[in-house]
């Protein structure tokens, strides 16, 4: 039986990074998968493609790389009745998983909504947005069957956090804290200032490494962080809201309002001697900086905070390098040695991976297959 996939955003850098891996590692293969893919659409912002006997390797790459001519998406809601009137007709059984791997805000949330209120269809994605957008009720709807919706990609890109998170939750084993650094970008950045390096030039090269967002500022002003925190304490079971989120960004918020990257990037300069001393300072005391993340739940109100802190050298966090994350869970029966997920916090080949992992996940009767490519 196959798994059909239609993917958002397939001409971004991990929709064309998923794609090659399906192809690659022989996912549409059957002799090597039992449960072979089938990609049968492709979409991004303007137009799709739809085929229900699947899309080719050529076609599939010539719509990643724009070009031929395609149909017009007048939406995510008008592209959803198209699938849906497309598979009333088929007479087969089929599965169909819709995998976004979009960075979209506006519409994307409502579209998640609709597909696991309204359709027997799936959802596996990275973006983090229609997971935070939503009220802490429809985050529940959303998330409530793991084989129809698969979110691990949300959070360091794909490492065990929310799967440990959620399976706590059913455990009865719920959090005390959830901690941790979440951004492979100010992880670099607060490793390359270690070695004494000043902060303007290092955010230039990450930003030439790709480590960053086209605007750097979307990396340093920490919202980013928030919403993966705020992720994990929704799952595991806490109605938490930006509202109750205190965030202080990586750098101050004035130098965060420059829409100009080439002025952003020369202001800060001015920064450079600041956090030289602060590093220094941290140094001193044998302490290192690290922007953190934590939901706290050992008192009666739940709290998050976002920031960035000096903590021991030798410290969970302290023994992190470059774009390396780490959460770190302490529950009742994880108290005196808590549990520690350390993976790397980005990477296309890695959050591609991780896509086909939750789309595994969502695959009725799995079969297993012994046969390599």
């Amino acid at each position: 039986m196959y798994q059909d996939v239609f993917i958002l955003g397939a001409g971004g850098k991990v929709g064309k990074t998923l794609v090659k891996q399906i192809y690659e590692k022989g996912d549409c293969d059957e002799v090597v998968h039992k449960n072979p893919t089938r990609i049968v659409g492709l979409a991004e912002q303007d137009c799709f493609h739809f085929d229900s006997a699947g899309i080719s390797k050529d076609l599939t790459e010539q719509f990643c790389n724009k070009t031929g001519n395609y149909q017009k998406m007048e939406g995510l809601n008008s592209l959803l009745d198209f699938v849906l009137e497309k598979y009333k007709f088929l007479n087969e059984r089929r599965m169909l998983v819709f995998a976004d791997v979009t960075n979209a805000r506006k519409e994307i949330g409502r579209f998640h909504i609709r597909v696991i209120r309204e359709t027997p269809f799936g959802i596996v994605t990275s973006n983090k947005h229609p997971l935070v957008s939503c009220s802490f009720n429809e985050f529940q709807k959303l998330t409530r069957e793991p084989t129809r919706y698969g979110y691990r990609c949300s959070v360091m890109a794909g490492a065990e956090a929310v799967d440990k998170i959620r399976d706590l939750r059913d455990l009865g084993d719920l959090p005390i804290e959830i901690f941790g650094c979440f951004s492979g970008t100010l992880g670099y950045i607060c490793t390359e200032m270690k070695k004494g390096r000043k902060l303007s030039e290092i955010v230039m090269e990450a930003r030439k490494l790709g480590y960053t967002e086209p605007h750097p500022a979307d990396d340093l002003d920490g919202g980013d962080v928030e919403r993966k925190i705020i992720i994990l304490s929704r799952t595991a079971g806490f109605d938490v809201s930006n509202a109750r989120v205190q965030r202080t960004s990586f750098i101050p918020d004035e130098y965060l309002i420059e829409k100009n990257i080439e002025m952003f990037l020369n202001n800060l300069n001015s920064l450079d001697a600041p956090f030289s001393e602060r590093v220094s300072r941290a140094k001193d005391k044998n302490e290192v900086l690290r922007y953190i993340a934590k939901f706290d739940n050992s008192t009666e109100h739940q709290s998050i905070t976002v920031g960035l802190n000096e903590v021991s050298r030798e410290s969970q966090l302290g023994f992190l390098n470059g774009t390396a994350n780490k959460v770190v869970i302490r529950t009742k029966t994880y108290n005196s040695l808590p549990y520690c997920v350390e993976a790397p916090g980005a990477g296309l080949e890695i959050t591609a991976q991780n896509i086909r992992r939750d789309l595994l996940d969502q695959l009725v009767n799995r079969v297993i297959s012994f046969q390599c490519k």
